[in-house]
């Protein structure tokens, strides 16, 4: 073995090559993601999305049409769609709640300063958002972030972010009362499980 060899043979190679926001919508435009699972870009590393079941559907569309049916107008509902977080994450949660803009965000992707709320449906992807996604979203200061767990028939809602982390953690229940902050909205856990 030669000594450059026996250099590189020696060196750490734990270090990982982020990829951009930028160089993420370019390889989509060149088709690289055609073909392959659905994915999204959280700290530069692209991750493979869970496919979707009617059973995940169906909570998406439950949770959308709460949201559309009180806040149309108000503010916009985005389902299923992404946001960019930094330039290094566009993740895509299954509804945002964003500020209200006419133009719908059409000259840009909304960033953290935009989003009042992000809402996960949990069935296949539980471990990475209550970890990767919660963790995430609490560093970009995003104000709430629930995650709608249908198999236990619960909602965390997490709020009050500060130095990368939600100081607030509630559960709620199907027959359970909260509200969304942003809008002083009730909201009942039945309003979001099926």
């Amino acid at each position: 073995m030669n000594s450059t060899s026996n250099a590189y043979a020696q060196k750490d190679f734990c270090e990982k090559f982020r990829i951009s926001v930028e160089d993420y919508h370019r390889m989509g435009e060149i088709g690289i993601f055609d073909h392959q699972p659905r994915v999204e870009l959280i700290d530069g590393e692209i991750l493979v999305r869970s496919p979707i079941s009617p059973y995940h559907n169906s909570h998406v569309d439950k949770v959308a049409q709460f949201f559309f049916s009180r806040l149309t107008g108000k503010a916009n509902i985005r389902t299923q769609g992404s946001v960019r977080l930094d330039n290094y994450s566009e993740p895509e949660p299954d509804i945002s709640i964003l500020k209200f803009r006419e133009n719908f965000y059409s000259d840009r992707q909304p960033g953290p300063e935009d989003i009042l709320l992000m809402v996960e449906v949990s069935l296949e992807t539980l471990a990475k958002d209550r970890t990767l996604k919660l963790e995430k979203y609490a560093r970009s200061g995003i104000p709430e972030y629930w995650i709608v767990i249908p198999e236990e028939e619960i909602v965390e809602v997490y709020r009050r972010p500060k130095d990368g982390a939600y100081q607030e953690k509630n559960t709620y229940g199907k027959g359970d009362t909260w509200q969304f902050k942003a809008f002083n909205l009730e909201v009942k856990g039945s309003d979001l499980l099926i």
